[in-house]
C-alpha cells in the first residue's frame, strides 16, 4: 500500500501526532476557561470581602470617636469621626458597585440606609452640648450603639457570603483540576497505546530489515563474506539491502583479487629479499621477525615461519637502535667501520655494518623496521692493510726527516763553514718545509695509532673550568694579534671529567686553532661547557666566514679540506684526529654552520660521576 518508507513513516506518526495535538488544544481550552472564572470570581468577591473588611474598621474608629467625646475629648473625637466617615463611604460604594452574589443587593441596601440613620443620629449626638454628658450618654447607648451594632452585622453578613462563594469556587476549582487530571491521564494512557503500537508496528517493518543488514555487516566484519540479505520491500529499505548484497559481491570479488595480488606481492617482497647477498631482516612493532633471507637464517639463526612472526633477540648494538627506530627515531645510518658488529662463521670473522631503517604507510604511520648487514669484512681488511701501510710508510719517513732537520738546523748554525744570504733563505724554507712535513708524519702516526687501538688513555678527574681556561690561555697572545676576542662560559658546579688532559688540550687546540684562522679581524670566538644528559657538551663557536653546508658531512674525513678557505696550510688531518679523540673518550662531537655566520664545533665527554662505559678507558683505547 505504501511504495515509500517516508509515507510509512508519516502514516505511523499521523495518529499520535493527531491525538497530541486533540490532547494539547483540549487542555489548552479547559484550563484557560478554569483559570478565566476563577479569576473573574475570585477578583470580584476579593474586592467585597476587603470592602467589608474596611467598612468594619472605619465603623469602629467612628464608634470610639463617641467614646472619646463622653469621655470630654471632643476635639479628638471630631476629628476621628471626620476622618473616619470618608473610607466607609468609600468602601460602601464600592460594595454598592461590586453585588454579583444573590442577596448581595439586599445586604448592601441595609448597609446603605443604616448608614444613613447612623450619620443622622450622630450630627445629633454631637449637638447635645458638651457639659451634658448624661444627655450624650443615653443617645448613645440607646440609638448610636444599636445603629452601630446592625450596620457591623450586615457588613459580616458581606464578608461571610463572599468569604463563602470563594471556597465554593475553590472547591469547584479542585473538583474540575481532579476531573481535569483524571482525563489527561486517561488521554496520556490511550496515547501511550497508540504510540506502542506504532513503535512495534515500525520495529516490525523497519527496524527488522535494518537489523538484519546489521547483522550480515558484522558478520563481514567477523571475516564471513558470504552474507545475503533479504529484500522486504521495493522502498528505501529495499534499496538499502539490495545495495548491500552488491556490496558484499564486489568486496568478496576485490577480496578474491587482493588476495592473489598479496600472494604475489609477498612471493616478490620474499624474493627479492633473497636475493640481497647481505642478512636482510624484516621486524614488525614489536621487533619479532617477520621475514628474513637466507643470509640472514644462516648468520643470525632468526627463521620466521610462513605467515607468522617469530621473537628475536638480536646483537645488543643493533637491538639499541632498532628499539630506538621502533620508538618513532630516524633511522641508523652509520658509515664508519667502528659501528660495524663482528659475528663469527666457520671459525672466521666477519663485520657487517647494520642499518636500521623505518617501514611507514602512507600516511606516514610506523609499521616496522627493516634491518640490513652490510658486509663490509673485506672493506675493514683493506682499510686495516691502508692503516697499516700509512702507518709503515709514516714510522719509515719520519727518520730521515728527523736527520733532514738536524743537517737543516747545523747549516744554519754555520757550524760548518758561513751561508751566503741566499743560501740562509733556502735553508731557512727547507726547514720550514721540513717542519710542515714531520708534522704531517706525526698526525698520520697518531691517527693511525688512535684509530688501531694502540694508545693508552691516561684517565683523570680533571675540572671543565680548567680545561676551558686552560685552552683560552693557550691562544690568547694569537687572537690579540689577530683581533680576535676569545670569551669563556662555564655552567657552575658542573662535575670533574674523566679525560686524557693531553689528548683532549689537542682537541681544544685544533677546534681553537680552526676558529682563529677562520675568524677576521673584530670578530669573536666563544667557549663554553654545560650539563646535558648526564655528561658534559663543549662547545666552540666562533664568527667567521662558517662551512657550506655541502662540506659539513666530510668536514672530518681525512685528508678532508673545504675548498676556499681562508686557511690554506695543512693536510687535512686535524679534524679527523680531533674525532677519533674525542670518540676514544667515549664521546661524540658534532658541527653547525650557517655560511657568513660562522661555525659551533661541539662534543661530550663524560663526567666522572658517570658509571658507564668511561671505566673501561683506563686500558687501551678502542
Amino acid at each position: 500500500m505504501f511504495r515509500t518508507l517516508r509515507s510509512r513513516l508519516m502514516m505511523g506518526i499521523a495518529p499520535l501526532l493527531a491525538v497530541m495535538v486533540g490532547l494539547g488544544l483540549w487542555a489548552v481550552v479547559m484550563f484557560h476557561s478554569l483559570g478565566g472564572n476563577i479569576d473573574v470570581i475570585l477578583r470580584e468577591n476579593y474586592a467585597s470581602v476587603l470592602a467589608a473588611q474596611n467598612m468594619k474598621e472605619a465603623l469602629e474608629r467612628m464608634d470610639s470617636a463617641f467614646l472619646f467625646a463622653v469621655g470630654g475629648q471632643e476635639a479628638r473625637a471630631r476629628d476621628q469621626f471626620r476622618d473616619s466617615r470618608p473610607l466607609f463611604e468609600k468602601n460602601l460604594s464600592i460594595e454598592r458597585n461590586n453585588v454579583t452574589l444573590p442577596d448581595e443587593q439586599g445586604m448592601a441596601d441595609d448597609l446603605t440606609s443604616h448608614y444613613a440613620r447612623y450619620t443622622t443620629l450622630s450630627d445629633q449626638f454631637f449637638a447635645i452640648s458638651q457639659s451634658d454628658v448624661a444627655g450624650r450618654t443615653r443617645h448613645y447607648f440607646d440609638l448610636l450603639l444599636p445603629t452601630f451594632n446592625q450596620i457591623k452585622d450586615r457588613a459580616d453578613d458581606v464578608l461571610n457570603l463572599n468569604q463563602r462563594n470563594m471556597e465554593e469556587m475553590d472547591r469547584r476549582a479542585r473538583t474540575a483540576a481532579r476531573l481535569s487530571t483524571r482525563w489527561m491521564i486517561v488521554a496520556l494512557v490511550g496515547s501511550t497505546l497508540i504510540a506502542t503500537s506504532i513503535v512495534v508496528f515500525l520495529s516490525r517493518s523497519i527496524l527488522g530489515p535494518i537489523r538484519s543488514v546489521t547483522n550480515a555487516a558484522r558478520a563481514m566484519a567477523g571475516g564471513n563474506l558470504e552474507q545475503v540479505v533479504p529484500v522486504p520491500s521495493r522502498d528505501e529499505l529495499g534499496e538499502l539491502a539490495d545495495a548491500f548484497n552488491v556490496m558484499a559481491r564486489r568486496i568478496r570479488e576485490f577480496q578474491q583479487a587482493g588476495t592473489a595480488r598479496f600472494l604475489r606481492a609477498q612471493k616478490t617482497a620474499q624474493a627479492t629479499i633473497d636475493s640481497f647477498p647481505d642478512p636482510v631482516v624484516v621486524v614488525d612493532l614489536t621487533g619479532s621477525v617477520e621475514r628474513a633471507n637466507p643470509v640472514a637464517r644462516r648468520l643470525l639463526g632468526v627463521a620466521p615461519i610462513e605467515g607468522d612472526t617469530v621473537p628475536w633477540n638480536p646483537p645488543d648494538d643493533i637491538g639499541l637502535r632498532l628499539a630506538d627506530v621502533l620508538k618513532g627515531h630516524a633511522d641508523y645510518k652509520p658509515t664508519g667501520f667502528e659501528h660495524a658488529v663482528t659475528i663469527r662463521e666457520g671459525g672466521q670473522e666477519r663485520h657487517l655494518l647494520p642499518k636500521v631503517l623505518a617501514i611507514r604507510d602512507e600516511h606516514e604511520g610506523l609499521l616496522g623496521a627493516a634491518v640490513v648487514l652490510a658486509d663490509v669484512t673485506r672493506f675493514r681488511l683493506l682499510d686495516q692493510l691502508k692503516s697499516d701501510m700509512v702507518s709503515t710508510v709514516s714510522h719509515e719517513l719520519k727518520t730521515p726527516l728527523t736527520s733532514m732537520q738536524m743537517a737543516v738546523h747545523l747549516l744554519l748554525e754555520e757550524i760548518v763553514g758561513p751561508l751566503l744570504p741566499k743560501q740562509v733563505e733556502l735553508l731557512l724554507a727547507a726547514r720550514q718545509d721540513s717542519d710542515r712535513l714531520l708534522a704531517m708524519v706525526n698526525d698520520l702516526l697518531d691517527l693511525t695509532r688512535i684509530e688501531q687501538g694502540r694508545v693508552r688513555l691516561d684517565l683523570q678527574a680533571v675540572a671543565v673550568a680548567d680545561l676551558v681556561s686552560e685552552s683560552a690561555t693557550r691562544f690568547a697572545d694569537q687572537a690579540r694579534d689577530a683581533g680576535v676576542t676569545i670569551e669563556t662560559e662555564v655552567a657552575p658546579e658542573m662535575h670533574p671529567v674523566l679525560v686524557d688532559k693531553e689528548r683532549i688540550a689537542h682537541v681544544f687546540d685544533n677546534l681553537i686553532g680552526n676558529a682563529l684562522d677562520h675568524t677576521e679581524r673584530g670578530g669573536h670566538i666563544h667557549i663554553s661547557a654545560f650539563a646535558e644528559n648526564g655528561l658534559v657538551r663543549f662547545e666552540v663557536r666562533d664568527s667567521g666566514e662558517g662551512i657550506a653546508e655541502e662540506h659539513l658531512a666530510r668536514i672530518f674525513d681525512r685528508f678532508y679540506r673545504v675548498p676556499g678557505s681562508r686557511s690554506g696550510h695543512g693536510a687535512g688531518l686535524g679534524l679527523a684526529i680531533t674525532r677519533e679523540i674525542v670518540v676514544a673518550h667515549g664521546g661524540q662531537i658534532d658541527v653547525a654552520s650557517t655560511p657568513g655566520r660562522g661555525a659551533t664545533f661541539t662534543f661530550t665527554l663524560s663526567s666522572s660521576t658517570n658509571d658507564g662505559s668511561m671505566i673501561g678507558w683506563e686500558g687501551e683505547a678502542s
